[in-house]
Protein backbone atom coordinates (compact mmCIF):
# COMPACT_ATOMS: atom_id res chain seq x y z
CA UNK A 1 0.00 0.00 0.00
CA UNK A 2 1.54 3.28 -1.15
CA UNK A 3 0.44 6.73 -0.02
CA UNK A 4 -0.01 9.01 -3.04
CA UNK A 5 -1.71 12.04 -1.50
CA UNK A 6 -4.54 13.35 0.61
CA UNK A 7 -8.14 14.29 0.06
CA UNK A 8 -8.39 18.06 -0.38
CA UNK A 9 -12.02 18.64 -1.34
CA UNK A 10 -15.29 16.75 -1.67
CA UNK A 11 -18.02 17.84 -4.10
CA UNK A 12 -21.50 16.38 -4.36
CA UNK A 13 -23.91 17.23 -7.18
CA UNK A 14 -27.41 16.27 -5.94
CA UNK A 15 -29.01 17.33 -9.24
CA UNK A 16 -27.25 16.14 -12.38
CA UNK A 17 -25.81 19.02 -14.47
CA UNK A 18 -26.36 21.67 -11.76
CA UNK A 19 -23.71 23.16 -9.49
CA UNK A 20 -23.18 21.11 -6.38
CA UNK A 21 -22.02 21.55 -2.82
CA UNK A 22 -18.68 21.44 -1.05
CA UNK A 23 -18.59 18.93 1.81
CA UNK A 24 -16.09 18.24 4.58
CA UNK A 25 -17.14 14.60 4.98
CA UNK A 26 -19.46 12.21 3.20
CA UNK A 27 -20.81 8.69 3.23
CA UNK A 28 -19.74 6.52 0.31
CA UNK A 29 -22.43 3.98 -0.51
CA UNK A 30 -22.51 1.30 -3.20
CA UNK A 31 -23.24 3.96 -5.85
CA UNK A 32 -20.65 6.58 -4.89
CA UNK A 33 -21.10 9.72 -2.80
CA UNK A 34 -24.41 9.43 -0.99
CA UNK A 35 -26.96 11.50 -2.90
CA UNK A 36 -24.74 12.39 -5.85
CA UNK A 37 -26.69 12.85 -9.12
CA UNK A 38 -29.77 11.09 -7.79
CA UNK A 39 -32.04 13.91 -9.02
CA UNK A 40 -32.03 14.58 -12.76
CA UNK A 41 -34.13 15.49 -15.80
CA UNK A 42 -34.84 13.73 -19.05
CA UNK A 43 -34.54 15.97 -22.11
CA UNK A 44 -37.87 15.20 -23.81
CA UNK A 45 -36.59 16.52 -27.14
CA UNK A 46 -33.86 13.84 -27.17
CA UNK A 47 -35.30 10.47 -26.19
CA UNK A 48 -33.06 8.57 -23.80
CA UNK A 49 -30.87 11.61 -23.07
CA UNK A 50 -30.54 13.50 -19.82
CA UNK A 51 -30.79 17.27 -19.77
CA UNK A 52 -27.23 18.55 -19.62
CA UNK A 53 -25.19 21.71 -19.77
CA UNK A 54 -23.75 20.65 -23.12
CA UNK A 55 -27.12 21.61 -24.62
CA UNK A 56 -28.34 23.99 -21.90
CA UNK A 57 -25.32 25.74 -20.31
CA UNK A 58 -27.67 27.78 -18.09
CA UNK A 59 -28.24 24.64 -15.99
CA UNK A 60 -24.91 25.35 -14.28
CA UNK A 61 -26.50 28.58 -13.08
CA UNK A 62 -28.60 26.50 -10.69
CA UNK A 63 -27.02 25.52 -7.36
CA UNK A 64 -28.28 22.41 -5.54
CA UNK A 65 -27.74 21.32 -1.95
CA UNK A 66 -29.13 18.33 -0.08
CA UNK A 67 -30.58 18.14 3.41
CA UNK A 68 -29.18 15.74 6.02
CA UNK A 69 -29.91 12.05 5.65
CA UNK A 70 -33.20 11.18 7.35
CA UNK A 71 -34.46 7.91 5.86
CA UNK A 72 -33.20 4.67 4.37
CA UNK A 73 -36.17 4.60 1.96
CA UNK A 74 -35.68 7.90 0.14
CA UNK A 75 -33.06 10.51 -0.48
CA UNK A 76 -33.35 13.83 1.37
CA UNK A 77 -35.04 16.85 -0.15
CA UNK A 78 -32.90 19.19 -2.23
CA UNK A 79 -32.81 22.97 -2.19
CA UNK A 80 -32.13 24.60 -5.54
CA UNK A 81 -31.23 28.25 -6.00
CA UNK A 82 -31.68 29.51 -9.57
CA UNK A 83 -29.53 32.20 -11.16
CA UNK A 84 -32.40 34.68 -10.73
CA UNK A 85 -32.26 34.12 -6.97
CA UNK A 86 -35.47 32.11 -6.72
CA UNK A 87 -35.38 29.15 -4.34
CA UNK A 88 -37.08 25.83 -5.04
CA UNK A 89 -37.51 22.38 -3.59
CA UNK A 90 -37.94 19.33 -5.82
CA UNK A 91 -41.42 20.01 -7.16
CA UNK A 92 -43.53 21.71 -9.78
CA UNK A 93 -42.08 25.20 -9.34
CA UNK A 94 -38.58 23.89 -10.04
CA UNK A 95 -39.73 21.68 -12.92
CA UNK A 96 -41.45 24.63 -14.58
CA UNK A 97 -38.46 26.91 -13.99
CA UNK A 98 -36.03 24.41 -15.52
CA UNK A 99 -38.29 23.82 -18.54
CA UNK A 100 -38.54 27.58 -19.11
CA UNK A 101 -34.77 27.95 -18.84
CA UNK A 102 -34.11 25.01 -21.13
CA UNK A 103 -36.81 26.10 -23.59
CA UNK A 104 -37.94 22.50 -23.97
CA UNK A 105 -40.11 19.96 -22.16
CA UNK A 106 -38.39 17.97 -19.42
CA UNK A 107 -39.27 15.01 -17.21
CA UNK A 108 -37.99 14.99 -13.60
CA UNK A 109 -36.50 11.80 -12.16
CA UNK A 110 -35.66 10.98 -8.56
CA UNK A 111 -33.86 7.80 -7.52
CA UNK A 112 -34.31 5.91 -4.26
CA UNK A 113 -31.34 4.64 -2.21
CA UNK A 114 -31.85 1.00 -3.20
CA UNK A 115 -31.29 1.84 -6.87
CA UNK A 116 -28.76 4.62 -6.47
CA UNK A 117 -27.96 6.88 -9.38
CA UNK A 118 -27.95 6.40 -13.12
CA UNK A 119 -24.20 6.20 -13.71
CA UNK A 120 -23.61 2.62 -12.60
CA UNK A 121 -20.01 2.35 -13.84
CA UNK A 122 -19.04 5.95 -13.16
CA UNK A 123 -19.62 6.08 -9.41
CA UNK A 124 -16.97 8.60 -8.37
CA UNK A 125 -14.84 11.04 -10.37
CA UNK A 126 -11.35 11.76 -9.02
CA UNK A 127 -9.26 14.79 -10.00
CA UNK A 128 -5.78 15.79 -8.83
CA UNK A 129 -4.33 19.18 -7.97
CA UNK A 130 -1.30 18.64 -10.22
CA UNK A 131 -3.51 18.04 -13.26
CA UNK A 132 -5.54 21.15 -12.50
CA UNK A 133 -2.36 23.21 -12.35
CA UNK A 134 -1.19 21.71 -15.65
CA UNK A 135 -4.37 22.78 -17.45
CA UNK A 136 -4.04 26.23 -15.88
CA UNK A 137 -0.50 26.45 -17.29
CA UNK A 138 -1.72 25.34 -20.70
CA UNK A 139 -4.25 28.20 -20.86
CA UNK A 140 -1.85 30.76 -19.40
CA UNK A 141 -3.65 31.13 -16.10
CA UNK A 142 -2.53 30.92 -12.48
CA UNK A 143 -5.58 28.85 -11.52
CA UNK A 144 -8.46 26.92 -13.01
CA UNK A 145 -11.67 26.35 -11.04
CA UNK A 146 -11.93 22.63 -10.15
CA UNK A 147 -15.73 22.89 -10.35
CA UNK A 148 -15.43 23.10 -14.14
CA UNK A 149 -14.41 19.43 -14.10
CA UNK A 150 -17.16 18.29 -11.72
CA UNK A 151 -14.89 15.95 -9.79
CA UNK A 152 -16.24 14.38 -6.62
CA UNK A 153 -12.90 13.91 -4.87
CA UNK A 154 -10.00 16.34 -5.36
CA UNK A 155 -6.68 14.75 -4.35
CA UNK A 156 -3.54 16.69 -3.42
CA UNK A 157 -0.64 14.55 -4.64
CA UNK A 158 2.53 13.97 -2.64
CA UNK A 159 4.47 14.28 -5.92
CA UNK A 160 3.62 17.15 -8.26
CA UNK A 161 3.06 14.95 -11.31
CA UNK A 162 0.29 15.99 -13.74
CA UNK A 163 -1.99 13.11 -14.70
CA UNK A 164 -0.41 10.73 -12.20
CA UNK A 165 -3.97 9.45 -11.71
CA UNK A 166 -3.67 7.64 -15.07
CA UNK A 167 -1.43 5.12 -13.30
CA UNK A 168 -4.30 4.28 -10.93
CA UNK A 169 -6.49 2.79 -13.67
CA UNK A 170 -6.93 -0.90 -12.99
CA UNK A 171 -5.82 -0.48 -9.37
CA UNK A 172 -7.62 0.02 -6.06
CA UNK A 173 -7.49 3.10 -3.85
CA UNK A 174 -7.95 3.17 -0.09
CA UNK A 175 -9.32 6.30 1.61
CA UNK A 176 -10.12 5.81 5.30
CA UNK A 177 -12.36 2.70 5.33
CA UNK A 178 -13.44 3.10 1.69
CA UNK A 179 -11.97 1.05 -1.15
CA UNK A 180 -12.40 2.18 -4.75
CA UNK A 181 -11.61 0.43 -8.02
CA UNK A 182 -10.28 2.92 -10.60
CA UNK A 183 -11.81 1.97 -13.92
CA UNK A 184 -11.33 4.48 -16.73
CA UNK A 185 -10.45 7.97 -17.92
CA UNK A 186 -13.05 10.70 -18.00
CA UNK A 187 -13.53 11.95 -21.57
CA UNK A 188 -14.28 15.67 -21.57
CA UNK A 189 -16.89 17.84 -23.30
CA UNK A 190 -17.87 21.51 -23.41
CA UNK A 191 -18.85 21.46 -19.71
CA UNK A 192 -15.25 22.35 -18.80
CA UNK A 193 -15.45 25.57 -20.81
CA UNK A 194 -18.28 27.00 -18.70
CA UNK A 195 -17.40 29.21 -15.73
CA UNK A 196 -19.60 27.88 -12.89
CA UNK A 197 -20.21 31.38 -11.50
CA UNK A 198 -20.53 33.63 -14.54
CA UNK A 199 -21.52 30.98 -17.15
CA UNK A 200 -19.06 32.64 -19.53
CA UNK A 201 -17.26 30.26 -21.88
CA UNK A 202 -13.51 29.73 -22.13
CA UNK A 203 -12.97 27.38 -25.11
CA UNK A 204 -9.25 27.20 -24.31
CA UNK A 205 -9.95 24.84 -21.40
CA UNK A 206 -11.33 22.02 -23.52
CA UNK A 207 -8.70 22.66 -26.18
CA UNK A 208 -6.02 22.27 -23.51
CA UNK A 209 -7.49 18.95 -22.40
CA UNK A 210 -7.48 17.74 -26.02
CA UNK A 211 -3.97 18.94 -26.81
CA UNK A 212 -2.28 18.04 -23.54
CA UNK A 213 -3.99 14.79 -22.61
CA UNK A 214 -6.03 13.34 -25.49
CA UNK A 215 -9.21 14.95 -24.14
CA UNK A 216 -8.95 13.04 -20.85
CA UNK A 217 -9.10 14.66 -17.44
CA UNK A 218 -9.66 12.77 -14.20
CA UNK A 219 -10.49 9.12 -13.64
CA UNK A 220 -13.63 7.24 -12.66
CA UNK A 221 -13.79 4.73 -9.84
CA UNK A 222 -16.41 2.26 -8.67
CA UNK A 223 -17.05 1.39 -5.03
CA UNK A 224 -15.62 -1.85 -3.65
CA UNK A 225 -16.04 -1.17 0.08
CA UNK A 226 -18.36 1.48 1.47
CA UNK A 227 -17.67 3.81 4.38
CA UNK A 228 -16.93 7.47 5.04
CA UNK A 229 -14.29 9.86 3.71
CA UNK A 230 -13.31 13.29 5.00
CA UNK A 231 -11.10 16.13 3.85
CA UNK A 232 -7.55 15.46 5.00
CA UNK A 233 -7.81 11.66 4.70
CA UNK A 234 -4.74 10.04 3.19
CA UNK A 235 -5.12 8.37 -0.22
CA UNK A 236 -3.35 5.07 -0.83
CA UNK A 237 -2.87 2.92 -3.93
CA UNK A 238 -3.15 -0.77 -3.12
CA UNK A 239 -0.39 -2.67 -4.86
CA UNK A 240 -1.55 -6.11 -5.97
Amino acid sequence: MKKVGALQSIYRHPVKAMRGELLTSTEIDAFGLYGDRVYRFWDDTRPGKFLGADKVPALIGYSATMEAKQSEEEYPQVRVVASDGSVHEWGESLFSHVADTAKRPVTPLRSIPSEGKQDWEEHILLVTDASLREIARQIGSEWVDPRRFRGNLIVVLDDDEPFAEDKWIGKKLKINDVTLQVTMHCVRCVYVNIDPDTLQRTPEVLKACVKRHDNHFGVYASVVETGTVSCGDDVYVLEE
